[in-house]
């Protein structure tokens, strides 16, 4: 089920977080895309007395674990843990499940992956901005996330930040970029403020101010620019940390493997050609992957005999990978890992 959000010529839509603030629904119900239940007995009750309006809950996603604590890929335990955390806060009045307090981009995605096992229910995702660059704490640009989490089952992100204006600059990068719907959770002065709402569809009250004044502020809203959405002449290949803006005729590297000698390999590469081709031959080569992501600053594609271990590879893999064929996966296997891993197929 998902959440009805408003198209881009109307007025942007709220998500309802308070209990004290269901009346404000029942006046104008246009107004609020959903709402987003404190616990699963509230999520119960608010499902059945506000219908039709889809009610979720707030997942927090748990602490990641230090490297050298847990067994590797850390990936892979990373994504157990929230699978372990989520599993009993699952609840079937849920319409949808809101992800929040990741500490880096690698540790939400991970956590959009151990939902997506889970559940098949709508995936709202927060990610928050740390720079005015539009770069989330661990250095991710906000492109790169959204690039990646638009392909993977999130439909909607919500933008938060500290600092308001690094919300408008972060819009102002992601917009023409977002296939999937923009929000943000601000304070309703940051909306009176702004002349441009870059493309934001859905609002989320920010702590210390209430959904009353938000309304108003939404109502009090007029014009606004619309970013056109840009589609047709690239497409985007995010390494996990960066975007990546790439012909589908991209020049692919020689087979890199990821044994031992990564580490000099990829210094070596360092003026190859735009992507590198990754080969997986054994599992301890999608931990070395993973060890060695921090020095991949260029697409990658990624390759193996093996559809298990390309598998895995996709799942420790932090961008979206490119498959150029090599080693041909049988195409269920394929469309597969396209609709979970956000696979791009050259």
């Amino acid at each position: 089920m998902d959440i009805p959000l408003c198209q881009l010529d109307h007025i942007p839509q709220i998500l309802l977080t308070e209990a004290d603030d269901l009346p404000l629904y029942r006046q104008t119900p246009e107004r609020f895309a959903g709402a987003i239940a404190p616990d699963s007995a509230a999520c119960a009750e608010w499902a059945h007395s506000l219908d039709p309006l889809p009610v979720g809950l707030t997942l927090e996603c748990p602490p990641v674990p230090e490297g050298e604590m847990c067994e590797r890929p850390v990936t892979m335990h990373y994504i157990h843990l929230c699978k372990q955390a989520f599993r009993p806060l699952l609840h079937e009045d849920a319409a949808f499940y809101y992800l929040r307090g990741a500490q880096s981009f690698p540790a939400l995605r991970a956590a959009v992956l151990a939902l997506g096992d889970l559940s098949g229910r709508t995936l709202i995702a927060e990610i928050a901005i740390e720079t005015d660059e539009g770069r989330m704490a661990d250095g991710t640009d906000v492109r790169a996330a959204v690039g990646v989490l638009q392909r993977i089952g999130v439909t909607t992100v919500i933008l938060t930040a500290y600092d308001p204006e690094s919300i408008t600059e972060a819009l102002d990068l992601v917009a023409p970029y977002a296939r999937l719907s923009l929000g943000v959770c601000v304070h309703s002065a940051w909306l009176r403020a702004q002349t441009k709402l870059y493309n934001t569809e859905l609002f989320v009250p920010a702590e210390h101010d209430d959904t009353a004044r938000l309304l108003r502020a939404v109502e009090e809203h007029h014009g606004g620019e619309i970013v056109p959405r840009d589609h047709d002449d690239f497409i985007l290949a995010p390494d996990g940390k960066n975007p990546h803006f790439i012909d589908p005729t991209i020049d692919i590297s020689d087979e890199i493997e990821c044994g031992p000698r990564l580490e000099e390999a990829l210094i070596e590469a360092e003026d190859d050609a735009g992507a590198l081709k990754l080969v997986l031959e054994t599992e301890d080569d999608v931990i070395k992957l993973e060890e060695f992501q921090y020095m991949i600053s260029r697409p990658v594609c990624l390759c193996a005999e093996s559809s298990e271990l390309l598998e895995q590879g996709l799942r420790v893999y932090p961008g979206l990978a490119l498959y150029d064929g090599t080693w041909e996966q049988p195409e269920d296997v394929v469309h597969y890992l396209e609709q979970k891993y956000g696979l791009i197929r050259l």
